[in-house]
């Protein structure tokens, strides 16, 4: 397999194939996009017409020969069973390359990686990998070389790299001249928006930064695509509930019918449960999911601008979200213990997609640097002279 060395701007196309070409590179780097890419989009297009593809001849064959055919089955097994291998191995590799990427060391990646596989279900260190992948998932989010620096501490040295190892590539810099005959440095491939945003230019900031973690958005960007984004939302909410019903009524009308039924008439009700899953419930949704996966990730790239827009950096963004997550748990404990399963649900549902959108409602309609500060080196706030 070839050694990805990604740099500058990636496109989905570049992305696919650097998946594929670099199932086994671990040692090269991905993009903060090339990474993304490959593990939103493609893991997810190819489960979709690998195991649909199974499933479906699998239900033909059955119903055309009115039994269960083993031997194929156990192929079609075998077959899901190499492309999730193969998948995984892919997107190991990619998940190295990214954090290289990042200016973290081979080894300390590798070290982790078989922490996580052997003591993730141990009860309290289990709780403390998935806080630290939380933290991973930010890592993932920077910008090349975010962490290369030089370190005093052995620990921070033990895990990244120090610039005099590490190659920076500047090729997504560029300067553009003003009118009035000032530089300014831009990045390609980054959504700035400034001043006044038309609906057409949010929409096309929309989609056009789907992977655009590190621009901004202004007030009107934002929910000038979000005029077009909520009403997509709530048809497919719609579509997704529409079918779920009709599956679910279709299924239990079967069932009650199926002890009445031969052996050979229940074989074939069973069957027909089976392709009516398929064909109405887990087709529809899984080309739903492909649709939407997408556009959930340019609705996460536009909000992460908008509150840097406001003066937040991207770690103040997780802490935040982090804390939302860990009082939501505690809530949730206490509802459920208070008033019962259904009802404390009720209320904790209520509480988490009422109070938390309130609060990010407010975060998001702040005009432009309203939380920067003056300080020139703030840890959690951007500052105002880059406003």
């Amino acid at each position: 397999m070839k050694r990805i060395e990604e740099s500058g701007e990636i496109s989905f196309k570049q992305a696919f194939v650097d998946f594929w070409r670099g199932l086994f590179s671990f040692g090269g780097r991905s993009t903060r996009t090339g990474y993304w890419y490959g593990v939103l989009m493609m893991p997810l297009m190819i489960l979709m017409v690998v195991t649909g593809g199974i499933v479906t001849l699998n239900i033909i064959l059955a119903m055309t020969l009115n039994k269960v055919v083993g031997s194929f089955l156990i192929i079609s097994l075998l077959i899901e069973t190499i492309v999730y291998i193969t998948i995984s191995i892919g997107s190991t590799a990619l998940f190295f390359r990214r954090m290289r990427d990042v200016g973290f060391k081979i080894a300390p990646l590798v070290i982790w990686i078989v922490i996580t596989v052997l003591f993730l279900w141990v009860p309290f260190l289990g709780f403390v990998i998935r806080i630290i992948d939380i933290w991973l998932l930010y890592a993932l989010s920077v910008p090349t070389g975010h962490f290369v620096k030089e370190y005093q501490n052995g620990f921070m040295k033990f895990l990244f790299e120090s610039p005099d190892t590490f190659e920076f590539h500047d090729d997504l810099q560029v300067i553009k001249f003003e009118p009035d005959g000032t530089e300014e440095t831009v990045v390609k491939g980054r959504i700035m928006e400034r001043g006044k945003v038309s609906f057409k230019q949010a929409v096309h900031d929309f989609f056009h930064g789907m992977l655009s973690f590190g621009g901004r958005s202004t007030r009107a960007g934002y929910w000038k695509s979000q005029i077009l984004i909520i009403p997509i939302n709530i048809v497919v909410m719609g579509i997704v509930i529409a079918l779920t019903v009709f599956t679910f009524n279709t299924i239990s009308h079967v069932l009650t019918i199926m002890p009445d039924l031969s052996f050979g008439d229940g074989l074939g009700a069973f069957l027909y449960i089976m392709f009516i899953v398929l064909l109405v419930f887990l087709g529809p949704g899984l080309l739903i999911a492909g649709l939407m996966i997408p556009i959930g990730v340019a609705n996460w790239s536009v909000m992460v601008r908008r509150l840097r827009d406001v003066g937040l950096k991207l770690k103040t963004m997780f802490i935040g979200w982090g804390i939302m997550a860990i009082l939501d748990s505690i809530v949730w404990g206490i509802f459920m213990v208070g008033y019962g399963s259904s009802q404390g649900m009720l209320w904790a549902l209520l509480w988490e997609f009422g109070i938390d959108l309130i609060i990010q409602i407010v975060f998001l309609c702040l005009p432009t640097g309203a939380m920067a500060t003056q300080k020139e080196s703030s840890i959690l706030f951007e500052n105002k002279a880059t406003f």
